[in-house]
């Protein structure tokens, strides 16, 4: 927990950093890069005999699909995409010159991961393409961040009712109100500070927010917490100190990311003043 705490502590202030004063360009190539190693997470925990090249190939891909939608290059994304499916159907066919051949579910791996995924995590990019471009990136991890936190700590001091004990052991009903319950104040505070810096905001549109936010981190996390499962792994990786891997980060953020984008094309809850 002391981990957990350390990394959330040197590692907010930084992203906050890189959201509100770095190019949308530098942010692309850091979702860039946070897309590419959950690639090679997820591929390590699915795939356990895959060859390296097949992983570096995908891999590559699932980082282009965010830096080039950073850089307006969403032209690229389908040539990308297009070259992927050939490659990955190339060593399908190659494979069957060997006794066992590559199975037809690594192809299905390799393009949720390599393209799928990419382009959900890439509503953050996208979101960088509206008016107030800084503080609508920041929402999903609002919701994300402050859900996860929500959950880990009202579990750790009310949990009593396991939530899915076959899918994920720790997790408690409480815990699960707890999350809801963070997700929600966290973006009416956060609301509250746009306020206080010059913003219209619809404080019921973030609640709201806050609430559908909540609930997709939730079932996000419980959808990757299945594949692991399935996998018998206990974490995506290691990289981050008392998080886990990449991926266990940052899965709530693939379903909240996507889902903020669509509230916000239906609606605007921030306006400059």
């Amino acid at each position: 927990m002391k981990k957990r705490i350390i990394v959330s502590v040197i590692a907010l202030p930084l992203l906050v950093l890189l959201i509100f004063f770095a190019p949308l360009g530098a942010f692309g190539c850091f979702a860039g890069l946070v897309s590419c190693i959950a690639a090679t997470e997820f591929l390590r925990c699915t795939e356990t005999s895959l060859n390296k090249r097949i992983t570096a190939y995908t891999a590559a891909v699932a980082a282009s699909i965010p830096i080039l939608t950073a850089f307006s290059l969403t032209v690229f994304i389908m040539p990308v995409f297009f070259a992927l499916i050939t490659a990955l159907f190339a060593e399908l066919l190659i494979s069957f010159r060997f006794e066992k051949p590559m199975d037809i579910e690594t192809v299905a791996n390799c393009v949720f991961t390599g393209a799928v995924m990419p382009m959900l995590l890439s509503a953050l990019v996208r979101l960088g393409d509206t008016q107030e471009a800084s503080v609508y990136i920041l929402l999903p991890f609002v919701t994300a961040f402050s859900c996860d936190s929500g959950a880990y700590f009202a579990g750790m001091a009310f949990g009593r009712h396991k939530l899915a004990p076959r899918l994920s052991p720790n997790k408690t009903i409480e815990g699960s109100i707890g999350g809801f319950f963070g997700s929600v104040l966290f973006m009416l505070i956060y609301g509250l500070v746009l306020r206080s810096a010059g913003f219209e905001v619809d404080l019921t549109v973030m609640a709201l927010f806050g609430f559908l936010g909540g609930l997709m981190c939730q079932f996000g996390d419980l959808c990757f917490s299945a594949i692991k499962r399935v996998c018998g792994a206990k974490d995506f990786g290691g990289v981050i100190p008392g998080h886990g891997g990449v991926l266990d980060r940052f899965d709530s953020i693939y379903f909240a990311a996507p889902l903020i984008e669509i509230l916000v094309l239906w609606t605007t809850p921030i306006l400059p003043r």
